[in-house]
């Protein structure tokens, strides 16, 4: 299907572009380059980009319009992890015409220097295989063979494209560093376009070049980033994708001569609007009558609102598996139904319109997730979005919905989606809702641990998995299977393990507990008639997970924190207590962060208890100190040792 503007522009005349070509040209590789060992900038470096360079521009005619994409790219491998850079992947949309986007002039080569000569592996557009990535996108992959250390690549392609709407996005900077990244977006006066950058890094150039064409005018952006550092991706932060540094752009509305403008970017009422009344959407949630069938047994005998409302989620969990595709809108629900398989879309569409059956009214919420990036509310851009999940009132209050995960009861989303705030699409409501859960990531592990007169020590630990983190456990045993599962628990534990116990795997509802009756001998040493033991069993944090000295993004958790230690110690008569971490507390400024930690004896007996917490989910840059200092605290207090001594 050709874009709804084309029509508008059938009538321009053609002509021939004229821009700027790659700064280097395709096989033209030094021996220099190929005798590069490491980068001077950066000795770190898994692989260097040599070069990336990419172009957008529009090509009108009499009879067509279509966008073109060139991007050139040459990669010095350094390392044997720098290898994964020859595997690539090139997304195309995929609407319901076959020349939607097309990938035109591909090329790929590897240059090896063998014997003081340049030897090239070469492949073309015949090694790209298509991949359905989700209902809108495939993916072309392709590998470059014969790519070890030493190697250097390159390839280049062209995208044609119907789709005027989607303008290429450009990122400068990736996880290697780049010595030259230029991006020329040629622009024609009547595409009135937005276009904002993200990251923290400045280009080298700049410039915006008005130009006469034979018959408007154009603007050609011109940007040139030289020596970009790579990106460091750190513990808790979303996608990579908000915070390298990229240039981004959205079509707001094409303004021709002697024609009123079109509107393309819209309003995010007008995309509610949309999907209420798309088949995919809004009517498939009103229709699809035949759910009648399997809703009204469902709930027949069940009294209060809750009880129907678990009812119908856990059926659509039970029956219908999620594909791991992630979209917001649904196939035929029958169809899904029948084949037990979908989409997010699908699965929480289906759930929406099965609630709706039974007498509820749900609201849909839109939304990003994590991985693919936060929405920026000032760009009404429906492709920022790619999840749905469902909001309705029960016992007076919001609740939200989501029956994707097998194991994640009602009210509660899964990590994935915790990523700010989302688009409600509602009868009656409409704006933006903050996707914020009750639940915590928790572990709490209670030990009881005795000390020889040997000094052997002995005992039970129980781990006890709440939350988000009782989610993850009940992921990972589904993947792998009891016996596995078994083996992959006690061997993150560390430590000797005679014997394992778990309990309330298959209910979501409740904590996940494992019991562990171990030896802790490795945590235990003795130099001379004095014992030192760890007092956490090893389980404590034993570092910062915050490296650098500055982080400019923030630091975003998902859910809140907590881990919990009670620990209790039987010391043998031979031994008296000589030292025990002294109890302490360290609060954040805010009070959002605390960590106790509190050490007694009562005659033969240590008692050790330590709470870490973290409350808030967001931190910004300007907080990051403050919280790296407290887990610096927290780590050196969790490492001290309980000191006994042998009496004379």
């Amino acid at each position: 299907m050709r874009a709804p503007i084309v029509s508008l522009i059938l009538s321009l005349h053609f002509f021939t572009l004229t821009a700027q070509k790659s700064p280097i040209k395709y096989g033209d590789v030094s021996i220099s380059d190929l005798e590069m060992t490491t980068y001077e900038a950066d000795s770190s470096a898994v692989a260097v980009i040599i070069s990336d360079y990419g172009k957008a521009y529009v090509s009108f005619s009499d009879v067509s319009s279509q966008l073109f994409f060139d991007k050139h790219i040459r990669i010095k491998i350094l390392k044997s992890d720098g290898t994964r850079w020859s595997d690539g992947e090139i997304p195309l949309f995929s609407g319901n015409s076959r020349n939607d986007e097309n990938i035109t002039k591909f090329k790929a080569t590897a240059y090896n220097l063998v014997d003081g000569e340049i030897e090239k592996t070469e492949i073309d557009e015949r090694s790209l295989q298509k991949v359905k990535f989700n209902k809108f996108f495939d993916l072309k992959k392709f590998s470059i063979p014969n790519v070890k250390v030493g190697t250097v690549i390159e390839y280049s392609y062209t995208i044609q494209s119907d789709l005027l709407v989607n303008f290429p996005n450009w990122q400068f900077q990736y996880e290697i560093p780049s010595m030259h990244s230029e991006y020329w977006a040629i622009i024609p006066e009547f595409f009135i376009m937005e276009k904002y950058t993200q990251g923290y890094l400045s280009p080298s150039v700049f410039e915006a070049t008005e130009r006469t064409q034979s018959f408007y005018h154009e603007t050609a952006n011109h940007w040139i980033y030289k020596n970009v550092p790579a990106f460091k991706p750190e513990p808790f932060m979303t996608s990579k994708k908000d915070y390298v540094t990229k240039i981004n752009f959205a079509l707001a509305y094409i303004d021709m001569p002697n024609r009123p403008p079109v509107e393309i970017m819209g309003t995010w009422d007008k995309l509610v609007s949309l999907l209420k009344n798309s088949d995919s959407f809004g009517n498939a949630i009103s229709g699809s009558g035949f759910l009648n069938k399997i809703v009204e047994p469902l709930i027949a005998n069940l009294s209060s609102d809750e009880e129907k409302v678990k009812a119908i989620h856990n059926y659509v969990k039970s029956n219908i598996e999620w594909n791991g595709e992630e979209d917001y809108v649904a196939g035929n629900l029958k169809s899904i139904l029948e084949n037990k398989t979908g989409s997010s879309g699908d699965i929480n569409i289906l759930l929406a319109s099965m609630l709706e059956k039974a007498g509820f009214k749900p609201d849909m919420v839109l939304l990003s997730t994590r991985e693919h990036g936060f929405i920026r509310v000032e760009y009404p851009m429906s492709r920022q979005m790619n999840y749905v999940v469902c909001r309705l009132i029960l016992n007076n209050d919001f609740i939200f919905l989501d029956a994707t995960e097998k194991f994640i009861p009602i009210n509660t989303l899964p990590e994935r989606c915790l990523n700010g705030q989302g688009l409600l699409v509602s009868e009656t409501n409409r704006g933006w809702v903050q996707l914020q859960t009750k639940v915590k990531t928790k572990t709490i592990y209670a030990a009881n641990i005795t000390i020889s007169a040997q000094a052997e020590a002995s005992g039970t630990i129980t781990k006890t998995s709440d939350g988000y983190s009782a989610q993850e456990l009940r992921r990972k045993h589904k993947k792998l299977g009891l016996e596995s599962f078994k083996n992959s628990e006690i061997h993150s534990l560390k430590l000797a393990v005679n014997d394992w116990k778990l309990e309330d795997i298959d209910k979501e509802e409740k904590p996940v507990k494992e019991v562990f009756d171990v030896n802790i001998e490795e945590l235990v040493t003795q130099s001379g008639d004095v014992v030192y033991i760890e007092p956490l069993l090893g389980l404590q944090l034993k570092e910062n997970p915050f490296k650098q000295d500055k982080r400019e993004y923030p630091v975003d958790y998902g859910s809140t924190q907590e881990q919990l230690f009670i620990i209790k110690y039987s010391i043998h008569d031979e031994f008296v207590v000589e030292e025990l971490p002294q109890s302490i507390m360290y609060v954040l400024p805010d009070k959002s962060g605390r960590f106790t930690l509190s050490a007694q004896t009562m005659g033969n007996t240590i008692n050790i208890m330590v709470n870490f917490q973290i409350n808030r989910t967001l931190y910004v840059g300007t907080e990051y100190a403050d919280l790296k200092e407290f887990y610096n605290h927290c780590v050196a207090k969790q490492n001290e040792q309980i000191v006994l001594k042998r009496k004379s």
